[in-house]
């Protein structure tokens, strides 16, 4: 479906649009840093690795950077995006994705063809890494089974690498005592953070270039730090806004994202203010309002005993 305002501000395509899109990759502190733990990870010729961080934190985006980033003549990759399978089904879309037949085969058989992918691999100089979105997803069945894919070694190295992308509660899924063994294989762990208000500014302005802004629209600096506040940095948050307040732009034929642009369409999606003024949380705000009904019920009932003594 065409967007009204690509064509009115002669862009090239939907800056803000919420599909991962390499070509929108924009680096920060915290993307670089989990980019050299993945490199640390290959160059120490280390099992696993886990790159973890809320949702809208770009962690599919990263995946693929990191994936495009390596070279083919010294990796054989797989990307799965979609782990809601069984053993079975997990092996045969790895070996797919490495360019392999994989249909059937029993799992022995689809064992065996791996390992000897990986061994073979490895005496021509190339390594072989397996990249899981959406980790989190994994069954413990599934994460076991991986952790032992993950013993195909030689005598001196492990000669599959194994990287996790997921969101928190696969790391206290791996604080369970039948988790340990796969916790204590995990080598290198990172946790993603959210973007700065600086991120936030220059992350606009960067997707406005990308899309072959020539200048317009335009968001001014209170525009962006109140949406920074109302994202809490969170780049898919970012996204969604920023999409909105082009969509007014456009409906009231203006150029420019002002401060009163952006309240009006935090209104419009049913967002505090006051939560974005005050940096409240949402579970903040629940228990402030709970305090406050506590208290409140203290001072009526220490009333009501006052006044039950006064009548005595």
């Amino acid at each position: 479906m065409e967007i009204p305002y690509v064509k009115y501000f002669e862009l090239s395509e939907r800056p803000f649009g919420l599909t991962p899109d390499p070509h929108f990759y924009f680096e920060t502190e915290t993307h670089r840093e989990a980019l050299s733990h993945l490199v640390f990870l290959l160059g120490q010729k280390e099992g696993f690795a886990l790159i973890y961080g809320d949702v809208g934190l770009g962690k599919t985006t990263l995946s693929r950077i990191f994936l495009s980033s390596l070279d083919g003549n010294v990796y054989n990759t797989a990307l799965i995006l979609n782990p809601i399978m069984d053993g079975d089904e997990f092996l045969s879309l790895v070996l797919k994705e490495l360019g392999l037949k994989a249909d059937g085969g029993t799992k022995k058989e689809l064992y065996d063809e791996f390992e000897h992918f990986l061994l073979d691999g490895h005496r021509k100089g190339k390594e072989t890494v397996v990249v899981i979105d959406e980790a989190q997803l994994l069954s413990n069945e599934l994460l076991e089974f991986i952790r032992v894919l993950s013993n195909m070694e030689t005598e001196k190295e492990k000669i599959l690498r194994i990287i996790l992308f997921a969101q928190p509660e696969l790391v206290e899924r791996l604080k369970e005592p039948s988790m340990r063994h796969l916790a204590q294989r995990i080598t290198v762990t990172y946790k993603l953070k959210p973007f700065t208000e600086k991120d936030v500014r220059h992350y606009i302005a960067y997707r406005l270039i990308k899309a072959d802004s020539k200048g317009v629209p335009s968001f001014k600096k209170a525009a962006a730090r109140m949406i920074f506040e109302a994202s809490h940095g969170y780049p898919r948050l970012v996204n969604i806004l920023c999409d909105r307040c082009m969509l007014s732009l456009y409906a009231k034929s203006k150029n420019v994202v002002n401060k009163q642009i952006v309240v009006d369409i935090l209104k419009e999606e049913n967002i505090s203010l006051a939560s974005v003024n005050t940096g409240y949380s949402l579970v903040q705000r629940y228990w402030v309002v709970m305090l406050s009904l506590v208290g409140i019920i203290l001072i009526l009932l220490a009333l009501y005993v006052v006044r039950v003594l006064g009548l005595r």
